[in-house]
């Protein structure tokens, strides 16, 4: 055995080729499963990569631009408005406005009668005073009226504006009656006369005092006023 050899011999394990080949064989062995697993897990990752990012992408397909519809504004057409026509003037015959009858008499005062057109109130010569409703001194003054117009009266409305009485300057007031004399002013107060039709009523006022003279006042129905003649009544 040469020196060479036998150098060779008593060398250590770890420096034996025996030794070192297989070692350098396993080495490359997990060397190249390394780099075979990084290369695969390399590709998984960028697979996985692929897939989210197609899963996170979509591939929307443009949307077709919809033609917005042109609107076309008509022409702001003035409606044809028929105005109405003005009314025609047609030639009506108006009806001549009734003209009131004229009056030939507004109102006459003589010996207990007021006369007019429209009514005669005939004054009783029974004038009395009474109690009222209240107790108070009151004076009823009987008439008969004849209702001289077209129209329904009421005699106590018809006495009321066309016939006044005042006792001292003062105008007195109606009131009521009591007693057997209020069916009677209550008639009066409202029962209607028909045309032409009289009827026998009364008036009943209140007085201030039982012995002053009451003055009856008559209307002219033409123009409103009083007329100059005049009735006293004497209460005592």
């Amino acid at each position: 055995m040469t020196r060479e050899a036998f150098r060779r011999r008593k060398q250590p394990f770890y420096k034996k080729k025996s030794f070192l080949i297989p070692i350098i064989l396993v080495l490359i062995i997990i060397i190249g499963l390394f780099i075979i697993w990084r290369t695969n897990s390399s590709n998984n990752s960028n697979h996985d990569n692929t897939e989210q990012s197609t899963h996170k992408i979509e591939k929307v397909k443009p949307k077709k631009a919809t033609k917005k519809k042109k609107t076309t504004k008509k022409a702001n057409k003035a409606e044809k408005v028929t105005k109405e026509q003005p009314e025609q003037k047609v030639q009506k015959q108006e009806e001549p406005k009734q003209q009131p009858a004229q009056i030939k008499n507004a109102g006459t005062y003589n010996d207990l009668v007021y006369d007019t057109d429209w009514y005669t109130f005939k004054i009783s010569n029974e004038v009395k005073l009474i109690k009222d409703a209240n107790g108070d001194a009151a004076l009823m003054v009987k008439y008969n009226y004849t209702n001289k117009t077209n129209n329904n009266e009421i005699p106590q409305k018809v006495q009321s504006n066309a016939i006044m009485l005042k006792q001292n300057d003062q105008q007195l007031s109606p009131t009521t009656a009591t007693g057997d004399n209020a069916n009677l002013i209550n008639s009066t107060n409202n029962g209607q006369v028909l045309p032409g039709k009289s009827f026998d009523g009364a008036l009943l006022v209140k007085v201030n005092d039982t012995t002053s003279e009451v003055t009856m006042y008559f209307k002219n129905i033409q123009t409103n006023a009083w007329l100059d003649s005049t009735q006293p009544l004497k209460l005592d």
